[in-house]
């Protein structure tokens, strides 16, 4: 094997046009900095003139000295690697041009290989901000952003068929502005990402990029108790469902049901001791009351700080005895998630349209003229599958991406951030080599 060969696998490059000679590695210093030197020397016989594309015979493409390209290498060590190539220049006879030989390292007029632009790819798709990728790479944090706008181009965003099941959501883009995130609900692909979650943004994407006739064919929207999008989707999607988030309800209902304890619980905070050890049994046990009644037990004890050993069931009931309110809203808060657990839509129903006591707060009043309000499509959150639960998750890593990076004042940087993160973000290691290559052939 050839020293030559040897030192192109060593540095990862494929041309074999690309020649070395021994003693050709080196360590010098470029602006300040220690790094490592390769030396290399690209020539070949071209076939044609690139400029006039007369055929190489009889010598009608000669060589005409070289031009040393310093290119950056991908990072493998501590040093900072450099590629001092020389490349033939060649001169045709026929219409006395001159051109410089290429090669597939690098694009034409780029200092920088592939396998760097690569790299600082890749490392995209972590949770690092564009100076930690810019140190890893050796390379700009400018060069970083230029690397993923000319990667998002090949991030397919429109050009693309709806899916049959989507999901709406919308995060915290900068101070007061929320952006507008959709997603392929079966599979949990982001399809886009909206600057602003307004109606007119919203419809103005959707008409501009989606004919009716493919909208047309979209059966469900799955979203939270937003109720801005419920015109959106009816307009847009005339043939789609509209699906409640099943956990956004629950959310509701668990929210009022602690706002109304936290209520209650207050009015203990006197100055008598009786009520004061009412006070913080209530406070200290708080995540009991919200439990489902069938994940407590009667049977099981245990040690209970201000109760000694009792069973959870036995704490819950004994705290639901000091007060009549607490109790009312507890049940019927507690009937409330036996509709959902069993996915009852008529049951559910019945307890929505039925006269309440005037013992049930305020608080849980409201949640329950929410739930009416949106009840035809908690009847869909019964009969489909889908959940917001994978754009949830697509969102809280948007926001790590977000905190990591300091925060993005351009919109479309982020956006472009974003797409390569999920796109290459579960990086297999016996795939990361056909991945690479991906991406830059």
């Amino acid at each position: 094997m050839s020293i030559s060969h040897t030192i192109r696998m060593l540095l990862d490059i494929q041309d074999k046009n690309i020649i070395f000679e021994g003693d050709c590695i080196y360590e010098g210093t470029r602006k300040g900095h220690t790094c490592r030197y390769a030396e290399g020397t690209l020539t070949y016989v071209p076939t044609q003139c690139e400029n006039c594309a007369i055929e190489n015979e009889h010598y009608t493409v000669i060589k005409n000295g070289t031009k040393i390209s310093t290119i950056v290498l991908p990072n493998d060590g501590v040093k900072k690697t450099y590629l001092k190539l020389k490349k033939q220049r060649f001169q045709c006879r026929h219409c006395q041009s001159t051109f410089i030989a290429k090669t597939s390292l690098v694009d034409e007029g780029c200092f920088i290989s592939k396998h760097t632009w690569a790299q600082a790819i890749i490392k995209s798709a972590e949770a690092k901000s564009l100076k930690d990728i810019a140190r890893g790479c050796k390379i700009s944090t400018s060069s970083v952003q230029r690397g993923i706008d000319r990667e998002r181009k090949r991030l397919h965003t429109y050009n693309r068929k709806l899916p049959e099941h989507l999901s709406f959501d919308e995060f915290k883009y900068a101070k007061g502005t929320m952006a507008f995130i959709y997603t392929d609900a079966a599979l949990g692909e982001i399809l886009d990402i909206l600057p602003q979650r307004n109606g007119r943004t919203i419809r103005e994407h959707f008409i501009n990029f989606y004919p009716l006739k493919q909208r047309k064919k979209v059966k469900t929207v799955t979203i939270d108790m937003n109720a801005s999008y419920v015109n959106i989707i009816k307009e847009l999607f005339p043939h789609a469902d509209i699906v409640i988030d099943r956990f956004h309800i629950v959310q509701l209902m668990t929210r009022s049901m602690n706002k109304t304890r936290v209520n209650i619980m207050n009015g203990f905070h006197t100055s008598c001791g009786e009520d004061l050890k009412k006070y913080r049994r209530i406070k200290g046990y708080w995540r009991l009351l919200l439990k489902s009644s069938k994940d407590l037990s009667s049977t099981e004890y245990r040690y209970y700080r201000l109760f000694g050993q009792q069973a959870s069931q036995t704490v819950v009931d004994t705290i639901l005895d000091y007060s009549p309110d607490l109790r009312a809203n507890y049940q019927l808060y507690q009937q409330l998630l036996t509709a959902f657990n069993k996915k009852d839509y008529e049951y559910l129903e019945e307890i929505l349209n039925e006269k309440k006591d005037l013992n049930i707060s305020s608080y849980i009043r409201t949640s329950l003229k929410t739930l009416r309000k949106h009840l035809p499509y908690i009847k869909n959150s019964f009969a489909y599958p889908f959940n917001n639960g994978r754009i949830e998750g697509i969102n809280n890593k948007i926001k790590v991406l977000n905190r990591v990076a300091y925060g993005y004042r351009n919109f479309y940087n982020y956006k472009y951030r974003i797409l390569l993160h999920f796109k290459y973000k579960a990086v297999d290691p016996q795939k990361k080599q056909e991945q690479n290559s991906d991406i830059y052939t």
